[in-house]
């Protein structure tokens, strides 16, 4: 016994080998990495667009769009609404791609190089300062972000209507709430 324990490990020390786990993914789920580290390209495009919109137009910190009244303010915000609007969803898209991969891995990524070309698109447009040409990039990124909802909703419907999976439910319930279904 070293150390005072009986499995030969110090006190405190973790056995790694009984914590190992092997984790098989699907074929083509490599794919998704594609547009998630392009994802990263086009944010920083993005965030390009607004250092330059800044100094461009003269819009100080810590505001983030231009203040009232200020000249240049439809032309900087836009810019800066383009970015705005990609972080509001960025996350959610990625995450839901990366999760339906497991699904369906060559659809998923397919759906998520849409989505970030269409940010591109969408930034470019947007960054000429008329709302109305950031369309062209917001349709492509639907293409994207549409049919990953729709397989994340196909995938959810699936587990809910699976035999095996509502007898793990009713089983659950009844062992940890007393509550049988």
């Amino acid at each position: 016994h070293r150390h005072g324990s009986r499995s030969g490990l110090r006190r405190g020390a973790v056995d790694s080998s009984a914590m190992s786990v092997k984790i098989e993914f699907p074929e083509g789920y490599a794919l998704c990495f594609v547009p998630l580290a392009l994802s990263w390209l086009m944010n920083t495009f993005l965030v390009l667009q607004v250092v330059i919109g800044r100094k461009r137009y003269d819009v100080q910190y810590p505001n983030l769009y231009a203040p009232a009244g200020h000249k240049d303010a439809d032309k900087f915000n836009c810019i800066q609404r383009a970015h705005q609007n990609t972080l509001e969803s960025w996350s959610m898209v990625m995450v839901t791609m990366l999760a339906v991969g497991l699904v369906y891995p060559v659809y998923a990524a397919a759906a998520g190089m849409a989505w970030v070309l269409g940010r591109f698109v969408y930034g470019l447009g947007y960054a000429l300062g008329n709302p109305m040409f950031r369309s062209p990039g917001a349709l492509l990124s639907h293409v994207g972000d549409f049919p990953l909802m729709g397989m994340a909703f196909k995938i959810a419907y699936d587990v809910l209507t699976d035999q095996s999976t509502i007898k793990l439910a009713k089983g659950a319930a009844k062992a940890h709430l007393g509550v049988e279904l």
